[in-house]
């Protein structure tokens, strides 16, 4: 499944790519996303040469809605989230992994871009392809949608976050 989600923020994208390169973007995004996500974690947060190199391990705290009902082993319900962010064009590459067992079920990867738009304002872009493997198709193209839907809720709490850290 293709998607797109766009945000716009009342700050200019330096201040905002500012933002998004904080240290403090994992707490703040836990903060954001409780208590349906237990916790994010900084595994990986490195600015060099231009560029920063983040991953983000991501743990629910109880089922996705998309599961409700069900019972899902904990180590099911974490993933780890891989951004290269390029401040040269203020681009980046993302990747969504679950734990290695699961991976054969769900993949997520896509571009996220920072542009100025009138005002001093900037447009966050959100572009993605989200894919879930099971036996059915029908209940397949379900669960995508009930999973872009957590998804959209995760860059949602990011923009909100994002919001935050550039009015300090």
């Amino acid at each position: 499944m293709h998607f797109e989600i766009s945000h716009e923020l009342d700050a200019p994208v330096d201040v905002i790519e500012l933002a998004f390169l904080s240290p403090d973007m994992g707490r703040l995004l836990a903060l954001a996303l409780a208590p349906s996500v237990e916790s994010v974690e900084t595994i990986l947060h490195e600015v060099k040469d231009g560029e920063l190199r983040r991953t983000l391990h991501f743990q629910a705290s109880a089922p996705l809605s998309i599961f409700k009902g069900m019972t899902v082993a904990r180590d099911a319900l974490c993933w780890d989230t891989y951004a290269f962010y390029r401040l040269s064009d203020h681009t980046s590459t993302w990747e969504v992994k679950p734990r290695e067992q699961y991976r054969r079920y769900f993949r997520a990867s896509g571009t996220y871009r920072l542009e100025s738009i009138p005002e001093g304002r900037t447009r966050r872009v959100v572009v993605g392809d989200l894919e879930i493997f099971v036996p059915l198709p029908m209940v397949g193209g379900l669960v995508e949608r009930l999973a872009l839907s957590e998804v959209r809720k995760t860059y949602d709490a990011e923009a909100d976050t994002l919001r935050k850290l550039a009015t300090l």
